[in-house]
């Protein structure tokens, strides 16, 4: 069961994390503006293969000091 941190996660976000216990221990442990930032990403994401690639992004190390850094801009 997710807790209420998760309220304001984009549903498949969530599926995702739930999932992918690293990516969820991944993203437990950021900062409230990098989960937020995540959060915006994936609203933006228009398909499940963004969605996918965001939550490899959360869960790979290194990636998602890549994905942090790059401009909000998904296409």
């Amino acid at each position: 069961m997710m807790n209420d941190g998760y309220a304001n996660v984009p549903l498949g976000f969530g599926m995702g994390l739930v999932m992918d216990d690293h990516a969820k221990q991944r993203y437990e442990s950021l900062s409230e503006a990098e989960k937020e930032d995540i959060i915006l990403r994936c609203k933006d994401a228009k398909s499940k293969d963004e969605m996918a690639k965001i939550i490899n992004s959360v869960s790979s190390p290194g990636e998602i000091e890549g994905l942090l850094g790059e401009e909000n801009v998904v296409g």
